[in-house]
């Protein structure tokens, strides 16, 4: 069972800072292996499930038909040619590249107002009932997402309030759902797509009562929703930099200041770190692995696990079975970008001087710059000494920059995209930037 929270930041559920209410994550966290330093490839959902099943960094060739057989094909299928029955529950807006093509049934979609409040949390317990042994169950809840909905009684609550009581929420859909399942015989890897930035002083979802409200939602009416919507996050920026002007410490500016859209363009590791988890079937305890890994190398530790050969080949993603067994594996470079996929796609995206990030990330540096320009935007920390990445070193180090673009330049250049790539058509591209504006990256 695959476990995707999307929007997860890895900081609330372990480590100093984790501050919410998840006693079901705890439990499995105390009988599994968490993985306290595993990072994304990605900050845009879709291309980072894509990485994930396929174990294969977004270096500009994941299209539209990478899940098919036609193309690039999944780690899934592998499970599929082994008797598995595999089965998704999946935000209309995550596949639209094809990954409903790859599960057996075929309610997979829900729509973007579905949340657990309302019926979704429901459904995915149901769905466990009519499942087939062996299974693949792949839960995608989007609850975590911004804005964060929840009860119309709980709207008065701040970003960071509705974050954390979502959190509480779905940690206790889990715990349902282990009643369901003999953990003993199931495995669960719980992960997420990428962070988020939570701003403490982003308020409510609803307004209070009162004369003049009344005047402001009669304008409302007035004007567009697109512009209203617009107006809206505009809003919440000024506020989160009128409020950063406040701290001179960079890392909570991120928080208060950023938004995880096409202007913001970054790869700090509020985005980037996320949690991973493994229970169950084949897991035993240790204590947290502070090693960094990919969320790519999720499914091939999953089929070494269960004793299937992967029999695919050019995959990027390692089997961390060592590691779940308290042995040594090398620690590797993983490769990141910001939405260079989507540049790549010729979408028609209104922003000022978007170009996208790529970058690299060891144990000991993080660096990422331009993609189309590498003496732009570059970003250089090190992890060591400054994990919250407050000092940009770049010009400091020019010796280490120079180091990092050498191993960034390497993993391009030995993974090369596929030059027989199927071309989007313009519906599809129409499609996929109407869901991008409405999940707030356009």
């Amino acid at each position: 069972m695959l476990i995707v929270l999307d929007s997860l930041r890895a900081d609330r559920i372990f480590g100093k800072q984790k501050t919410t209410n998840s006693p079901t994550i705890d439990s499995l966290i105390k009988k599994g292996v968490y993985f306290s330093n595993a990072i994304t490839t990605s900050q845009y959902t879709a291309q980072v499930m894509q990485s994930i099943f396929i174990a294969r960094f977004p270096l500009g060739d994941i299209a539209t038909k990478h899940y098919t057989e036609n193309a690039t094909p999944s780690l899934l299928s592998l499970l599929k040619s082994h008797g598995y029955n595999t089965a998704a529950i999946v935000q209309e807006d995550v596949f639209l590249q094809g990954l409903k093509e790859t599960f057996d049934n075929e309610d997979v979609s829900y729509k973007s107002e579905e949340n657990i409040y309302n019926g979704l949390g429901e459904r995915i317990l149901k769905k466990i009932d009519s499942l087939s042994s062996p299974w693949f169950y792949y839960i995608h809840p989007e609850d975590l997402h911004t804005p964060c909905v929840v009860p119309t009684e709980l709207g008065h609550l701040k970003l960071i309030e509705r974050y954390d009581r979502n959190i509480f929420e779905i940690d206790s859909l889990i715990g349902r759902i282990l009643e369901k399942i003999n953990l003993d015989e199931t495995l669960i890897v719980l992960t997420s797509d990428h962070g988020e930035y939570i701003s403490p002083v982003q308020g409510s979802l609803k307004e209070s009562e009162s004369v003049k409200v009344s005047v402001k939602n009669l304008i409302k009416k007035l004007i567009p929703r697109t512009i209203l919507t617009t107006l809206h996050y505009k809003k919440q920026k000024l506020i989160g930099k009128i409020h950063a002007t406040r701290t001179d410490k960079p890392h909570e500016k991120r928080i208060l200041a950023y938004s995880r859209n096409l202007q913001d363009k970054a790869l700090f590791d509020d985005i980037i770190r996320v949690p991973l988890l493994f229970a169950g079937y084949g897991v035993s305890h240790i204590s947290p692995v502070n090693q960094q890994v990919s969320n790519i190398d999720i499914f091939p530790t999953i089929l070494e696990l269960l004793g299937i050969s992967n029999t695919i080949q050019n995959i990027h993603g390692r089997s961390l079975v060592p590691l779940l067994k308290g042995k040594e594996l090398g620690s590797v470079p993983i490769y990141m970008t910001s939405l260079a996929v989507i540049k790549e796609l010729h979408l028609t995206i209104k922003t000022d001087d978007f170009s996208g990030l790529v970058g690299i990330r060891t144990e000991n540096f993080k660096y990422f710059r331009s993609v189309n320009d590498p003496k732009k935007n570059v970003h250089l920390y090190d992890l060591r000494s400054d994990p919250l990445e407050d000092k940009n070193i770049a010009n400091d180090r020019p010796d280490i920059v120079k180091e990092m673009e050498l191993s960034l330049g390497k993993i391009k250049n030995d993974i090369l995209p596929s030059s027989n790539e199927e071309e989007l058509d313009p519906e599809q591209i129409k499609t996929i930037e109407e869901s991008l504006k409405k999940l707030g990256y356009m």
